[in-house]
């Protein structure tokens, strides 16, 4: 599983194109759709300064990501948990946003 970004960064909104093994196909929709909703409880969790539900959270992001060929998904993760583990708010209002615009942005290419 190779991931490729075709244009842009991770902060201008452009699209990038993760290859994913074609195998995992009928997974991956439930998998953006949870990562989705994690971005949200993680945000309602750094409302409420529940630090270690975001840091919770952000664990299993870490470690799912790579499971299925995102390392920006595992990188956003293992920030945000680095993040929660220092009580770090600024941080963690930071990559939330960029890991939610990040999971809306990415095409999904199966190989």
């Amino acid at each position: 599983m190779e991931q490729n970004q075709t244009h842009g960064n991770s902060t201008d909104g452009m699209q990038e194109i993760v290859r994913v093994d074609a195998s995992f196909e009928p997974l991956i929709p439930k998998f953006m759709a949870n990562r989705k909703k994690e971005t949200v409880s993680m945000q309602q969790a750094l409302d409420a300064q529940d630090f270690e539900t975001v840091r919770t959270i952000s664990h299993g992001i870490k470690g799912a990501g790579g499971s299925y060929g995102f390392d920006r998904i595992t990188e956003f993760g293992a920030a945000i948990e680095r993040a929660a583990k220092a009580a770090d708010a600024e941080t963690i209002s930071r990559e939330i946003p960029l890991l939610a615009a990040y999971l809306d942005r990415v095409a999904i290419v199966y190989e």
